[in-house]
């Protein structure tokens, strides 16, 4: 592995954030709270209610989003999101080989450009575009 792969994957720009899906947000945030030792912050989304954050040392390092209206039968997981330097490319490029858009791509204000997408053999994956790069 050259530098800069390694220093990609140290400094988290490959896999920039992590989402757990569920039905209680509250209950996750204590849970990983108590288990991994993290701090919460948490910002209104309007309709959506409040979306939470896991902290470190303050900073946010995940988030925790309720799985409610049209996505309450989504069952809890944890998603990934992968950063890609275009996503409406990746989105083409995901759909030429064999895989399909399950969430359309969508801008987040002060966030980025982000789709979630699922690969040829039924795996879910966000493709996310920061607005800050």
């Amino acid at each position: 592995m050259d530098e800069q792969q390694q220093h990609s994957m140290i400094v988290g720009q490959t896999f920039p954030w992590h989402e757990a899906n569920v039905a209680d947000p509250a209950k996750a945030v204590a849970f990983y709270g108590k288990v991994l030792g993290y701090g919460t912050m948490s910002m209104p989304m309007g309709e959506m209610g409040d979306y939470h954050m896991l902290t470190k040392d303050g900073l946010p390092v995940a988030g925790i989003m309720a799985t409610v209206g049209e996505f309450a039968h989504v069952p809890p997981h944890w998603a990934v999101y992968m950063a890609v330097a275009d996503v409406d490319a990746a989105i083409n490029l995901a759909t030429e080989a064999g895989g399909t858009v399950v969430v359309p791509a969508m801008d987040i204000p002060d966030i980025g450009r982000m789709a979630l997408l699922c690969c040829d053999q039924g795996a879910h994956f966000w493709v996310y575009k920061s607005v800050h790069n």
